[in-house]
């Protein structure tokens, strides 16, 4: 069975115009380069802002952790019990 598509027309050298030649193939690679080092950058980018997202997140936890650990729960209830005690009394 014959292919789709009609084969590229040849410049009497073999090599198919408009698809051959390393000029053409050389100049692809470049452009192809130019914008993966493009996307890259953009990766990179997103990597450094994810980062300090997540560094921002780590220390609000750990800020939070902190301060629970540093005031005992019963500190806390009896803080509560003599506000309610208070309340109740007046």
């Amino acid at each position: 069975m014959p292919p789709d598509y009609a084969p590229p027309p040849t410049d009497g050298t073999g090599t198919p115009d408009g698809w051959g030649g390393t000029a053409r193939v050389a100049i692809t690679l470049a452009v192809l380069n130019e914008r993966l080092e493009t996307i890259e950058e953009k990766i990179d980018a997103i990597h450094l802002t994810q980062a300090r997202r997540s560094d921002d997140l780590e220390l609000r936890v750990r800020t939070i952790e902190r301060w629970m650990y540093a005031v005992p729960a019963g500190i806390l209830t009896a803080i509560v019990s003599i506000a309610l005690t208070i309340t109740q009394n007046t």
